[in-house]
Parts: C-alpha cells; sequence; structure tokens
C-alpha cells in the first residue's frame, strides 16, 4: 500500500472502499434488470466471458499502442516526459510507459493491470494545458496507478471513458476514485488554483479559460438546494465539477493536505523514480509469495469464473431459419399430424423435411455436450494457461493482487504457461495434501520453474533498491 493511502491520514476518500464493496455484489443484479428492460440477455457465462476477454484485449492492447501511438521519452516530447518523470520521482512509484495518441474526450488515461503500467496522453488535449494544468492531470493518473484502481478501471473502459451502462452501474464507485485522485493531482501540480484551471479546461476545452473558476464553483450551491439536480450525478462516471471543486477545498482545509504536502515539501525527495527490476537480475524470495489463504481466494474467485464459462458449452435451443420457426427433434419429424380428419400418409425417412444447416447445429450441440462433461478438470486448466501465458495473472490473482513470474521475475511465456496448465490439471489433488507444508511454493511452481507474488511485496523490494 502506498503510503499516501495509509494511515489516518489517507488521501482515500472515506467512503471509497465502501462504494466499491456495496457497488460490486450489487452490478450484477442492476445488469440483469437493466437487461430485462432492454430485452438482452446477460448472465454469468456473458460477464464470464467479458472478464476473460477484456483482460485479454488490455493485454494486447498495449501492442497497439507502441504500433500505433508515440511513444513519449527524453527526445520525443521532452515536455511531458519530465513532468511524469518529476511525478513519479516524488510519489516514489515506477515510470509508466508514456504514448500519445489521437482523443477528442479523454485528455490522460493509464491502462494495464501492472507494472509497468501504461499512462495515455490525448495529443488534441496537451497543447490546451499548461505545464502546471497538464501536472494535476497526469497527477490524477498516477494517483489512479497508486491507489491500485487501474487495474480495475482498465476492465472498464479501454480508453479512460466509460459507457453509460458503466457508468450507472460502477459510478458511485467510480466517482469516489476522483475525488481520491483530485487530492494526489493537486499535491503534483502544487497549486489550487492550477488544479481548478485544469479542470475547467478538461471540462470545456479553450473555452475553459474564459471561464471565472470561483462563479463556477458557486453553482454548486443551487444543486445542493434542489434534490432532482443532484440526482443526476448518478447518470455519470465522474462527479460534477462543481463537486470536485469542493472536494477539493476541503482537502485543503484539513489536516490530512499539511500532512501530505509536508511529505511531498520533504526535503530531500528522490530525483528519480524508483526503478523496476531487470528480469533476470533478482531472484524471487519465499517472502514474495502469497499465503495459502491469499491463493485460496484467488483460485475461488478464478473457479466462480470457470464454472459460469463452462455454461456457454453447454447444449442449448439454436434457431436457424429467418421466421424463427424452432427447429423440430429427428422424432418430431419423422410423423406430423395432419390438419384434416383424413389421416396423412406415412412418411419414409427420405421424405423427411430437414432444416438448413441442422447437421452443423446438432454437431455443434453434441460436441458442447461432450465437453461439458469433461468439466472443470479441463476448464480450468486451459483458463490458466491462456490467461498466465498472455497476462501473467488471472481475473482472481488480479483481484488479490499476484503475478505468476519465473524465478527470476521473467515473463512466463506460453510454453511455460502450458506445461505449469498441465501440472495444475494432472497434479491438483497431491498439491492440495502437499500446501499444509508448502505454502506459498505450490508443487506445479516448484515442477514449472515459476512463482506467484504478491504486488505489494515486489514494489516494496523496488523502493529498498
Amino acid at each position: 500500500m502506498h503510503r499516501l493511502f495509509d494511515g489516518p491520514s489517507s488521501l482515500r476518500d472515506p467512503q471509497e472502499r465502501l462504494a466499491f464493496w456495496l457497488t460490486v455484489p450489487l452490478a450484477f443484479p442492476a445488469a440483469l434488470a437493466i437487461a430485462a428492460v432492454l430485452h438482452e440477455s446477460i448472465g454469468p457465462a456473458q460477464v464470464a466471458l467479458f472478464l476473460v476477454g477484456a483482460m485479454l484485449y488490455i493485454t494486447l492492447a498495449r501492442g497497439r499502442l507502441i504500433g500505433s501511438s508515440v511513444m513519449i521519452h527524453e527526445r520525443q516530447y521532452p515536455r511531458v516526459f519530465g513532468i511524469v518523470k518529476h511525478a513519479c520521482a516524488t510519489l516514489e512509484i515506477p515510470m509508466p510507459l508514456i504514448f500519445a495518441r489521437e482523443d477528442n474526450y479523454v485528455p490522460v488515461a493509464g491502462l494495464g493491470f501492472g507494472e509497468p503500467y501504461a499512462l495515455i496522453v490525448s495529443s488534441h488535449w496537451i497543447e490546451a494545458f499548461e505545464d502546471d494544468e497538464l501536472a494535476f492531470m497526469i497527477g490524477r493518473e498516477l494517483g489512479h496507478i497508486a491507489a491500485g484502481h487501474t487495474r480495475y478501471l482498465s476492465l472498464l473502459s479501454v480508453n479512460g471513458r466509460e459507457n453509460p451502462l458503466v457508468a450507472v452501474l460502477f459510478g458511485p464507485w467510480l466517482r469516489r476514485c476522483t475525488f481520491t485522485c483530485d487530492k494526489v493531482g493537486l499535491l503534483v501540480c502544487g497549486s489550487f488554483d492550477a488544479a481548478l484551471r485544469a479542470i475547467a479546461v478538461a471540462e470545456f476545452h479553450e473555452f475553459g479559460r474564459k471561464v471565472d473558476t470561483a462563479a463556477f464553483a458557486e453553482q454548486a450551491r443551487e444543486i445542493a438546494n434542489d434534490s432532482v439536480l443532484r440526482w443526476g450525478t448518478w447518470l455519470g462516471s465522474e462527479p460534477y465539477a462543481t463537486a470536485r471543486i469542493a472536494s477539493l477545498q476541503r482537502f485543503v482545509d484539513s489536516h490530512a493536505y499539511t500532512v501530505a504536502e509536508e511529505w511531498f515539501l520533504r526535503a530531500s525527495p528522490p530525483e528519480q523514480p524508483p526503478a523496476l527490476p531487470e528480469p533476470g537480475t533478482v531472484k524471487v524470495d519465499v517472502k514474495d509469495c502469497p499465503g495459502w489463504w491469499r491463493r485460496f481466494a484467488a483460485y475461488s474467485i478464478d473457479a466462480i469464473v470457470v464454472a459460469a464459462i463452462m455454461t456457454s458449452f453447454g447444449a442449448s435451443p439454436v434457431i436457424i431459419n429467418s421466421t424463427k420457426t424452432p427447429v423440430r427433434s429427428t422424432a418430431s419429424r419423422s410423423a406430423r399430424p395432419a390438419p384434416s380428419p383424413t389421416p396423412a400418409p406415412t412418411a419414409s425417412p427420405d421424405d423427411v423435411t430437414t432444416y438448413p444447416y441442422q447437421d452443423t447445429v446438432d454437431a455443434v450441440q453434441s460436441f458442447g455436450r461432450k465437453i461439458g462433461r469433461i468439466g472443470f478438470p479441463l476448464f480450468f486448466p486451459v483458463y490458466m494457461i491462456v490467461l498466465v501465458a498472455f497476462t501473467g495473472q488471472t481475473f482472481g490473482m488480479m483481484i488479490a493482487g499476484l503475478r505468476v513470474v519465473t524465478v527470476d521475475f521473467r515473463k512466463v511465456g506460453t510454453w511455460r504457461a502450458v506445461w505449469r496448465g498441465i501440472l495444475i490439471g494432472i497434479l491438483w489433488p497431491i498439491t492440495m495434501l502437499l500446501s499444509i507444508i508448502w505454502r506459498r511454493i505450490l508443487l506445479h511452481d516448484r515442477l514449472s520453474g515459476t512463482r506467484v507474488v504478491t504486488v505489494e511485496r515486489v514494489l516494496a523490494r523496488i523502493a529498498t533498491r
């Protein structure tokens, strides 16, 4: 946990954690209710497939960023690089990869499930901000990274702009995250006036320069006096700009701001951000690996996800023809009742009317039933192999803050992930028994040369290098 979000002077919004644990359990029933109104089908299988697909997409999106966006460094737009570097050094967090791309809606966004994260700056907005204003915007996203928001936000939106459904379902938590990270942005830019100007420009682009921010903030009183207007905030993923200004004003007047500012203005802040360990130069220590209960929690979440995915491979009725005529079984097609009292002649097998592609549909459904009978022992290792090979962690590991690496912190790679998954599928009964003795490094990790590490331990080792 970053020091800014720990202890009595934590910058985390007091209601952020509560909003998260209330929002997540209620999100699925709310999605079902919305789907019923919109006549759409949303179930556990669709949600599970979405989670897995989102993790794969976000991981592969980094390749698209490198291939289609401008990577910012010392020689490529040093203005932005210098602001990010100074902010990361002061916050004592590793440098993210920085990219510039065209985006008319989102000025700055963070992306990724672990170090190194990606920071995406819109080329449409870069020149609209002064240096101190841009420091506020960048500081906000670094705050999301330091607070652990980014790995969840990346699932909800790949570009930092949530769709209306996500805004309604997860809005209470998203808005609290905004209040939290506005504080970090204020500390990074070092000026309340710069923070207000940055919010105005982010809301109105160049027109924001002509806005009287003090008069704009006064509009909050009108909203506070009208309960109907207050309910409008539930339609967006971010709070009203006037509410953000009021939150920052309360923060500036608080003891937490004094404590945080003293730390930011300390006598000898680092000149360089902490460096991530080079793969192959550091060995995983036993203390870097999680305990039994944390790993069990991650696997339990993964088991729920896999069980939901399995339902999508079961047999289900399929409608083929355009008139939506129900597909009939062979038995029902072999003899059809005549519409008149006159008995109909018995149909021979050659006379049976078949539906287009029915054989293909039957084959697919039969295959789905066979796969479903194989069940969990097949699906769970495959799920582990795919996500570990591409993302280095499963969905349960992401929630629990875990990651799979080699013994020297290298990426696992496809073939090692396959071998690890096979060992999980074959040896899991023995692994469960031996986990009583080997609690931190399980049997399949010992045999495959992999380790499951906790994110905070790795970051702590980086900070002490």
